[in-house]
């Protein structure tokens, strides 16, 4: 004989999981997009700027980020 709530309490539950990891993956992707536009824009602040205080602070951030330091 077969449990129809505990049937239906897996199904709900599965629907739920892959419901959880679809939002998951879509805001990994807005974050690793997030973050090539910031580096881009860091890049291009240290290049405009190499000998003043704002290219320094935009360097320090990409070494940070990138792991150079």
């Amino acid at each position: 004989m077969i449990n129809w709530s505990w049937l239906i309490a897996r199904f709900i539950s599965a629907v739920g999981s892959w419901i959880d990891a679809s939002n998951l993956r879509n805001r990994v992707y807005k974050l690793e997009e997030e973050c090539e536009i910031m580096q881009t824009a860091l890049a291009d602040i240290q290049r405009m700027d190499p000998e003043g205080h704002i290219g320094w602070y935009a360097k320090q951030t990409l070494d940070i980020v990138d792991g150079r330091e």
